[in-house]
């Protein structure tokens, strides 16, 4: 069976009827600066061939099921929808622009190759394969679940969720037998290597298809917002008040001593969500008469970048100048921890010692700053017009970090203080256990400074 080239012009190639669905949301009202026409991502431009790897989708429906799509058949006809709908994203990476100004370039070269009355240098050598070699089974697959409710808009996935299945199909991949049967790899005088895989998503045009997804849903972004020192303090006194009340009920007052301690710590110190969960119990009780000038926060694990579990001793001011009463928050939730005889473990954690989710973190949280907009609203932010918006406003994931940086700007605290109660950060960048960094911050020992933690807690 031969495969044939066809222009997309020639095949009239634009989206069918029976797939429009698949092209909405059109979330991207304007790209680059340009507003967008209602046409584009619906129909081929003269040229889109000369820059992106095509075949029809007669010929891919054929690579996947053997067969002519049967008219009579909704299996058929949403398939070829999809390979329709795949073919014209990985069009629509290039910009108009750029496939006009090839095209007329091609036309320039082949015009100057008939001056010598020889064939221009465009042609096609030999046939495509017989087997989906652009990865069309997932890419097909994809558009598909793009239509599946997302987090964000229920009428749609974000594609920063759909992209995490190439990288399945990926890690599928390379633990396969066609990546290990036959361990191809290159490598430079230095000993590095690049491991070659029989990986479909790795063509270029499922990448230009990936590009083209991108481009044509657009992408809603909605980070963590910080909160300002009021509202953070309101939330505080209002954990406080609930705990409170669910003195004696075991499971309660665990849960709402863990969040209150999760709050403060991961505000104070400047930590990034998962590092606030890492919070150690048996470190806290070992090092809590170290001083009585300070704190000593103990973060037992590995954090993001690192290869080894290791334990992290915070130095942390006992009161912050906004009132926080460090020291008495972790006091007390070691009391209440030894109620239950948990004396090792998580100590952001339930009454057996569970560590606590992100999501119940989140919940309770939006549970109080919801009671707080009904009754301040003037707390919240301009943007925060509505109580819908909060819980993915405020997360524990990046909130209490944005809220401890922006504080750290307002109170003028110098970068080197920043640079250092935030040393993780080089190493989450750099993927690695030994960053790159100045001189005089690679020769430092961390756990042997005290001054620039407690300058930095002590403002927040």
């Amino acid at each position: 069976m031969k495969f044939h080239i066809h222009r997309p012009e020639e095949l009239g190639l634009s989206e069918r009827d029976n797939s429009a669905n698949l092209d909405e949301p059109r979330m991207v009202s304007s790209w680059k600066g340009k507003v967008r026409d209602e046409n584009d991502f619906k129909q081929a431009r003269s040229g889109d061939h000369l820059m992106i790897p095509f075949e029809c989708d007669s010929c891919v429906f054929i690579k996947l099921k053997g067969r002519l799509p049967h008219l009579d058949s909704p299996s058929d006809l949403l398939l070829s929808s999809c390979i329709r709908r795949m073919i014209l994203d990985a069009f629509w990476s290039r910009e108009t622009s750029t496939i006009r100004a090839n095209t007329r370039r091609v036309n320039k070269l082949i015009e100057v190759a008939s001056t010598f009355q020889i064939p221009g240098p465009f042609f096609y050598e030999g046939t495509l394969p017989l087997h989906d070699h652009c990865g069309y089974r997932i890419g097909v697959s994809i558009l598909l679940l793009s239509r599946n409710p997302g987090k964000h808009d229920r009428s749609y996935t974000q594609y920063d969720t759909l992209r995490t299945y190439r990288a399945t199909y990926g890690n599928f991949i390379r633990a396969s037998p066609q990546t290990n049967s036959s361990p191809f790899s290159l490598g430079d005088q230095n000993g590095h290597y690049q491991r070659l895989t029989q990986d479909e998503s790795g063509s270029l045009f499922f990448r230009r298809f990936m590009v083209g997804l991108r481009t044509r849903m657009g992408q809603i972004h909605k980070p963590n917002l910080a909160m300002s020192l009021d509202l953070l303090l309101k939330l505080i006194f209002k954990i406080k008040e609930k705990l409170k009340d669910a003195e004696g009920v075991l499971e309660e007052e665990h849960c709402l001593s863990s969040v209150l301690t999760y709050v403060a710590v991961s505000y104070v110190t400047s930590l990034r969500g998962p590092e606030g969960f890492l919070l150690d119990l048996k470190g806290l009780n070992n090092h809590w008469d170290r001083s009585p000038d300070y704190v000593t926060i103990a973060l037992l694990g590995r954090l993001k970048g690192e290869q080894h579990d290791l334990q992290h001793l915070i130095p942390c001011s006992n009161l912050t100048l906004s009132g926080i009463d460090i020291r008495t928050i972790i006091q007390d939730h070691l009391e209440v921890k030894s109620k239950a005889e948990l004396f090792v473990g998580p100590a952001i954690s339930n009454h057996e010692g569970i560590l606590l989710s992100t999501k119940y973190v989140d919940d309770t949280v939006a549970e109080l700053l919801n009671d707080i907009f009904h009754s301040d609203q003037n707390l919240f932010p301009p943007t925060i017009d509505s109580p819908d918006k909060i819980s993915y406003s405020y997360q524990c994931f990046r909130s209490f970090r944005r809220t401890s940086a922006t504080r750290a700007t307002e109170m003028g605290i110098s970068s080197n203080d920043v640079d250092t109660i935030n040393r993780w950060q080089d190493r989450e960048n750099k993927k690695s256990s030994k960053p790159a960094s100045s001189m005089h911050q690679h020769y430092t020992q961390f756990d042997l400074l005290i001054k620039p933690f407690l300058r930095y807690t002590s403002q927040m």
